[in-house]
Order: structure tokens, then C-alpha cells, then sequence
């Protein structure tokens, strides 16, 4: 992408104070793309990136956050021709959201699998912004201590992390790390976490998966969810998957603002991280009976062994 983000904020301002004449008017910027990719802005403010493609990824709605629409004619207000392509628009108000958004869409546009690297990119947008609603700081903030604490060990671990509601094991394995499951509390006193049913079988069958037991520590002044992703990526290849599972975090979860705003310990909370190798054989879950299989259980980390693995 061959402008920087002050030339982005000019050509923001212009489309911001323009007096659109149609519905499907853009306003469209001069920046040179790869495959000769057109951007603009519509009456809206939202970006709308025009992407060469032909029905190869469907069309898609994540509301008040991106479209992907079919094949659409609109209206270049600044240069007065029709323009014909598939957009995919960017519903953000922020000339410093659309230039990161842009630029991740550049580095795509670049890549020789295109269509691949926009697919999977697609995918954890949706992923991530299917995941906001169960958003909570200190337990996503235990998880990306946990990660930053561990990548000295484990380099590539946070192509493993998947900090989303539906996963039963934050971290998963791999031929160099464990599976990890992390939970937090804020309560600096003891260490008493729950754990699912799920969970509890997952441990059954993969004995050697860790617990991390993470006490998180609120400080005003301290590290936000964001800066702490941010810290985690800037070590990371932009060709790795953890580095564009994070990226599609900070893009879906920018307009959070316990994800922006909320700060907490970052010392503090990485040097109390216990890990713990937990034996829940002994729980008879092989047959549970109905009601107990969405249940939780509450386990105080004293009755656990610490690791001598991590």
C-alpha cells in the first residue's frame, strides 16, 4: 500500500464533507492496490473495498460490522463513472480503523492464494465478532498473559489459541506444547475456578492437557486486552496462523471498550500464573446421567498438583 495513514486521514476528510448524489455513490480514493482494487467511501462513511471476485465466496452479513454483497454497479461521485464490483464493506466511522483494515486487506491482495488467505480471513472476522458477546476482560486478559508468559517456551503457541465461547480448551495441542486450559478469578485470596463437564472429560481423555490458574490484577494504569494482543503479534510472522487470529480479534473487538479501555496487571498477573496437572479419573462421568452432563464444577487449585512440566 503505497500511502501512509495521514494521506489516508486527507482523503477520509474529503469523503467525510462530501454531498453524495446517489444511493449507491462512492467516493472513491486514487492509492494504487494490488489487482487493480478500487476503495471508497459511501454516504455512510463506511469503507467499501471492491474486490475481484466472481461468485468464488459467498456473500455475507455480520450486522454493523462488514458485508459482503453481490456483484454491485455504483456511482464514482468524484469521477463520475460506473464502477462494477463485488464490495465488501467495512462498517466503521474511523479513518484509523479503515487504514488497518486496509492495510490487511493489502497484505492479501499481495499474497499469491488470495482467494485462500481472503477466505480464511473472512472466517475469523466472523469467528471473532460471533464471540464479542461473550466478551469478558480479566478471563480473555488470563488467556493472552498465558500466551505472552509461554511464547518464550513455546514460540508458535499462539497459533494454538482460541479464546472463543465455543471452544472447550483455550489452548490446544500441538507437537511442541500441551493443550492448556485457562481460568481466571480476581479475587486475590484463593484460587477456586469453575470447570465444565466438557472440560473435566476433555482432561480424562488427554491426561497430559495443563490447567493455568490465572489471578488477574485491575490497575488503571496498566495493560489493556488490546495492547497486550498487539504486544503478542508484533513477535509473530504474518504468515502465522496465531498472527491472524489475533489481527481478526483486534479489527472485531476494537469498538469493545472493555477490550480498549478496561487495563489490568500485566506483571502481576503473568508472575502469579500457576500451572496445574489435574487427575479427574476418578470422577465416574463415563455414564452421567443427563442432568449432569451441562454442568460445572467448582475446584479449588489446592487439591491439584502443580506442574513439573511447565
Amino acid at each position: 500500500m503505497n500511502f501512509d495513514i495521514n494521506e489516508y486521514k486527507n482523503f477520509y476528510e474529503k469523503a467525510k464533507n462530501h454531498s453524495f448524489l446517489e444511493s449507491e455513490g462512492i467516493f472513491i480514493n486514487d492509492f494504487k492496490f494490488s489487482r487493480e482494487v478500487i476503495t471508497g467511501i459511501d454516504k455512510n462513511n463506511f469503507l467499501v473495498i471492491l474486490l475481484p471476485l466472481d461468485k468464488e465466496i459467498a456473500g455475507f452479513q455480520i450486522k454493523d460490522f462488514i458485508t459482503l454483497k453481490e456483484n454491485t454497479k455504483f456511482f464514482a461521485e468524484n469521477k463520475k463513472v460506473i464502477l462494477s464490483g463485488t464490495p465488501l464493506v467495512y462498517k466503521r466511522k474511523n479513518y484509523i480503523d479503515h487504514f488497518g483494515f486496509l492495510s490487511q486487506i493489502n497484505l492479501i491482495l499481495n499474497s499469491s492464494e488470495f482467494l485462500t488467505n481472503l477466505s480464511q480471513f473472512l472466517d475469523i472476522l466472523q469467528k471473532a465478532h460471533n464471540s464479542k458477546n461473550y466478551f469478558r476482560g480479566p478471563a480473555f486478559f488470563a488467556e493472552a498473559c498465558t500466551i505472552l508468559r509461554l511464547s518464550n517456551f513455546y514460540p508458535k503457541i499462539a497459533n494454538q489459541w482460541d479464546s472463543s465461547a465455543n471452544a472447550v480448551i483455550d489452548i490446544s495441542s500441538s507437537s511442541k506444547n500441551p493443550a492448556i486450559e485457562v481460568k481466571s478469578t480476581t479475587m486475590n485470596d484463593e484460587r477456586i475456578h469453575s470447570i465444565s463437564i466438557h472440560q473435566i472429560k476433555y482432561f480424562q481423555k488427554h491426561p497430559s492437557t495443563i490447567l493455568a490458574s490465572v489471578i488477574v490484577f485491575p490497575n488503571e494504569e496498566g495493560s489493556s486486552c488490546k495492547s497486550i494482543c498487539e504486544k503478542i503479534i508484533s513477535s509473530l510472522e504474518k504468515t502465522d496462523v496465531g498472527y491472524k487470529y489475533i489481527n481478526g480479534i483486534l479489527i472485531a473487538y476494537n469498538d469493545i471498550s472493555a477490550f480498549t479501555d478496561n487495563c489490568f496487571d500485566e506483571g502481576m498477573t503473568i508472575n502469579n500464573i500457576q500451572f496445574y496437572e489435574p487427575d479427574f479419573n476418578e470422577l465416574p462421568l463415563t455414564n452421567a446421567p443427563i442432568w449432569l452432563k451441562g454442568g460445572k464444577l467448582k475446584i479449588s487449585m489446592d487439591a491439584l498438583k502443580l506442574s513439573n512440566t511447565i
